[in-house]
């Protein structure tokens, strides 16, 4: 019993580690790729790349916390309405998602202390 304890509260500050802040960040430009017939592309890699070579720039950026402090930026220059839609429904779907995988952890680590 005590090592399921244990390993369940390993779990949760694995989860409280990777959920304290959740941070979403939408790019404008262009990034072109070639698909060969090695797989998906290397998206971290592209995305470096074409940050420093200016092929692409920060337009939002949102930062929720877990204390719930939020940071928010927007370039009034880069975004419309649209991309501002997607870049909320976004940090929106970010939210739900987290929340239903602390929510799945929580009720894993009561059936273990059950």
């Amino acid at each position: 019993m005590a090592e399921k304890f244990e390993n369940a509260l390993d779990t949760i500050k694995e989860a409280v580690v990777d959920f304290s802040q959740l941070n979403v960040r939408t790019f404008v430009g262009t990034i072109n790729v070639e698909v060969g017939t090695s797989g998906d592309p290397d998206w971290d890699a592209l995305m470096k790349s074409a940050l420093a070579d200016g092929q692409i720039q920060l337009a939002a950026s949102t930062t929720l916390r877990i204390d719930g402090d939020v940071d928010l930026f927007i370039d009034n220059d880069k975004i419309n309405a649209e991309l501002r839609q997607a870049h909320d429904d976004a940090v929106t779907a970010g939210q739900e998602a987290r929340e239903a995988i602390l929510s799945l952890i929580s009720s894993k680590v009561q059936d273990l202390i059950r």
